[in-house]
């Protein structure tokens, strides 16, 4: 049985009770669980970055997750994340496919002008619908699909 709004209510109020005194005015009900899961020590942590001025706390509370030992000053100010290089740059995907992609997110959205379309195939938001698209076409050339092995596979990764 899933649990009611008011009963989930009351569970993250009482844990918001249990935090200490100088962070609970300062945790929202929606992130609540995620600071009652800190360490004792990260939630002391969390609380003197809150005093001393700290306006992103789920950031601040993913950071203290990783690091307990997270220094006040980057949990003000976080370093920058390191994204890994991607795997396949938009580059090495094919222009055909490409154009593809335009032509489908015209379709899904037909107000959208082609040069708008053409430029979001491109944005990095795209990449993984790329590397689908890319991935996808590659099946139908591969001469492996006859087998009902592979093709009841593919089935069932799609499905």
């Amino acid at each position: 049985m899933s649990e009611t709004y008011q009963s989930k209510r009351d569970r993250r109020q009482r844990m918001l009770e249990t935090l200490p005194a100088g962070l609970r005015e300062h945790v929202s009900q929606r992130n609540v669980e995620a600071v009652a899961a800190l360490t004792a020590p990260a939630q002391e942590r969390l609380t003197e970055a809150v005093q001393a001025g700290l306006r992103k706390l789920p950031r601040a509370v993913e950071q203290l997750r990783t690091d307990p030992n997270a220094s006040i000053a980057d949990l003000l100010n976080p370093p920058a994340r390191i994204h890994p290089a991607p795997s396949s740059p938009s580059q090495d995907i094919p222009e055909d496919i490409k154009r593809d992609l335009a032509d489908l997110i015209q379709q899904c959205f037909p107000n959208m002008p082609r040069l708008s379309a053409e430029a979001l195939v491109e944005a990095e938001v795209m990449e993984i619908v790329q590397q689908v698209a890319h991935v996808h076409s590659l099946i139908f050339k591969s001469s492996h699909l006859r087998t009902d092995f592979v093709l009841m596979s593919l089935y069932g990764l799609a499905r």
